[in-house]
């Protein structure tokens, strides 16, 4: 027998003709043989191949058949990180380049193409490797930029008000840049931060939009869910976006975790 049979007839054992994560899978075949990470994706990609396995979209395997989760036939987003139109976001974008700054543009308005309402002013968020905030919110200013760096909620509505005209930049500062291709983040790192600055009031955003984007982007994109999650995890949101996936792939099967009153608004704009 083939070794890749004998991995086949443990994902049906385990799974049946539900859908599982790549990480599932290899949790499972670690625990039941002796092949190494490397060796498990190898047996996946040569499964696929064969036609064994059907990949739905990234990240995402069924055994015989497949259940798409977004239009279009690509097996990978036509567009891989994020995409823009603001003049100022991509003036802002230019000028941290030529800086040599290292950055990343992510949250709400880097994932525009996925509003279902899109306001007059928008507020941009923008990642940093730690210690280059000061000089960041500063290459903004110069150029005429309401930019401030780290502020909270509160903060954020005070400029609104006291500012009539302009977008607002927000920078934050951390350690590392994960999902950043080219200063621009990954749809699946751009969502998850997008949940979070949200859901945890750091900046003023509906959370029904944000329902509403991510189901937008479902339907719209391959969403890579197993990177979904894992940039989830990294936030400590793990739970709150598996409940997220599990309302738009029920057939997913992921851990049930409780509620918070923040998840329940965002699923309830899922399902509007």
């Amino acid at each position: 027998m083939p070794w890749t049979d004998s991995v086949l007839q443990i994902i049906k054992k385990k799974f049946g003709n539900e859908p599982f994560l790549v990480d599932e899978a290899v949790k499972v075949l670690e625990k039941n043989t002796n092949y190494s990470k490397i060796a498990i994706r190898q047996a996946l990609f040569q499964l696929v191949k064969e036609g064994s396995l059907a990949r739905s979209t990234r990240g995402i395997y069924e055994v015989g058949h497949i259940r798409p989760l977004s239009s279009g036939n690509a097996d990978l987003s036509s567009n891989f990180t994020v995409s823009f139109t603001s003049p100022q976001l991509i003036d802002a974008e230019n000028s941290l380049a030529e800086k040599g700054i290292d950055f990343m543009i992510t949250g709400p308005s880097a994932l525009t193409r996925f509003h279902h309402l899109l306001t007059r002013r928008q507020i941009h968020l923008i990642y940093v490797i730690k210690g280059s905030g000061e000089y960041a919110s500063n290459i903004l200013k110069d150029k005429g930029m309401g930019a401030f760096l780290n502020p909270n909620r509160e903060q954020i509505d005070v400029v609104l008000q006291a500012l009539e005209e302009g977008d607002i930049f927000v920078i934050r500062e951390y350690s590392v840049l994960e999902g950043n291709l080219n200063g621009r983040a990954t749809i699946e790192r751009a969502l998850v931060d997008t949940y979070f600055e949200v859901t945890r009031y750091r900046i003023p955003f509906s959370e029904m939009e944000v329902g509403r984007l991510i189901a937008n982007a479902f339907r719209e994109e391959k969403i890579d869910i197993s990177r979904l999650l894992r940039f989830a995890s990294r936030r400590g949101i793990r739970g709150e976006m598996e409940s997220i996936v599990k309302e738009l792939v029920p057939s997913l099967q992921l851990n049930e975790s409780v509620l918070k009153e923040s998840t329940k608004a965002v699923i309830e704009g899922i399902r509007s």
